[in-house]
């Protein structure tokens, strides 16, 4: 399945699909880089889910990666703050955004995927500590000031 087909079964984001990365605000969209023949398009998931899930913790973005004769991949993105004290608040995101896939987008959760966290500001634990080895285990990548979507595409 293509990723543009699990998103138009998804009837909550459906109508938030848009081509490339242009779901992403444009200041967001500086923090990544990729070329444009492997984006298969993008939805804004925390503004596409706002009215039916208006107090919940979600996620920022998902971006549909797709290369030749390889599956379409998913990677899911959060943009924020990447303080030791803003990790359990982004790995309560991590969980309702897996909890959100498996009631509500199974499609969506049967693509190859990668979590990534884009850091606003500075890093402010190191790999190896204990903030980065819990964002580990929850399956999440150590923040980045700027995502190459391309090195994501071939490491999934």
């Amino acid at each position: 399945m293509t990723f543009v087909e699990a998103v138009n079964k998804t009837p909550s984001v459906e109508k938030a699909m848009k081509d490339g990365l242009k779901a992403l605000s444009k200041s967001d969209r500086k923090l990544i880089s990729c070329k444009d023949r492997l984006v298969r398009g993008s939805v804004d998931i925390d503004n596409a889910l706002l009215t039916l899930y208006p107090n919940a913790a979600r996620w920022d973005y998902v971006v549909g990666l797709g290369q030749p004769r390889q599956q379409d991949s998913a990677v899911w993105i959060e943009i924020h703050s990447a303080a030791s004290s803003h990790v359990d608040e982004v790995l309560n995101k991590l969980r309702w955004l897996k909890q959100w896939l498996t009631a509500s987008a199974p499609d969506l959760k049967q693509l190859p995927a990668s979590f990534c966290w884009i850091a606003t500001g500075k890093v402010s634990f190191r790999r190896g500590s204990q903030h980065a080895n819990k964002i580990a285990g929850a399956g999440l990548r150590f923040p980045v000031k700027r995502l190459n979507l391309e090195a994501e595409s071939i490491d999934l």
